[in-house]
C-alpha cells in the first residue's frame, strides 16, 4: 500500500476526529469529572449530556470515536471492498454529524469538540472517495501485475 498525501491527511483528520470525540465520550460515562470547553463555557457539558446524546441508550461520544477509528483503519486496507467500506463510513459519519448540528441548534446550546468533529467530517468525506479510488488502482494494478505469472504457471 502506497500513502499517498490524501491518505495520510485522511487518517490524521479521522484520528484527530476520534480524539476529540473521545474526550466527549470519556465525560459522558463518567470517566472525566469535567468536559473541556474553551469559548462554549458548559455547553459542551449540557450537550454531552442532553437525551439525544444518547441513540440506543450509548455514549455518542464513544460512538463517533469508534467510527472514526474505523475510517482510520479502513483508508490502511486496499481492495475496492474496502474502498467502498471506507465511502460509506466516510458519508455516515458526516450525515451523523450534519444531524449532531441539527439537534444542538434546536437544544440551544453547543459543544466545542462535536463541533469540530463535525468540521473534519468534511474533509474525511472529501478525503475517503480520493483514497478510495487511489486504493482501486493499486488493487487494480497489483492484480494485473500478478496474473501474466499465473497464467505462464498455468500453461506449463
Amino acid at each position: 500500500m502506497k500513502w499517498t498525501r490524501a491518505r495520510v491527511a485522511l487518517v490524521a483528520v479521522a484520528a484527530a476526529s476520534a480524539l476529540a470525540m473521545l474526550h466527549v465520550g470519556l465525560f459522558q460515562i463518567g470517566w472525566l469529572a469535567r468536559l473541556a470547553c474553551p469559548g462554549f463555557g458548559s455547553g459542551c457539558e449540557s450537550v454531552a449530556m442532553a437525551s439525544f446524546s444518547y441513540p440506543l441508550g450509548l455514549a455518542d461520544g464513544l460512538i463517533a470515536a469508534a467510527l472514526a477509528g474505523l475510517i482510520a483503519a479502513a483508508a490502511q486496507i486496499e481492495g475496492k471492498e474496502a474502498a467502498a467500506i471506507l465511502v460509506v463510513l466516510a458519508f455516515a459519519n458526516l450525515l451523523g454529524y450534519l444531524i449532531a448540528l441539527l439537534e444542538m441548534q434546536k437544544f440551544g446550546a453547543w459543544c466545542l469538540w462535536c463541533v469540530l468533529a463535525a468540521l473534519l467530517a468534511v474533509p474525511i468525506a472529501v478525503l475517503a472517495p480520493i483514497c478510495a479510488r487511489a486504493s482501486e488502482r493499486s488493487s487494480d494494478a497489483a492484480r494485473a501485475a500478478v496474473a501474466p505469472d499465473d497464467q505462464a504457471q498455468k500453461g506449463d
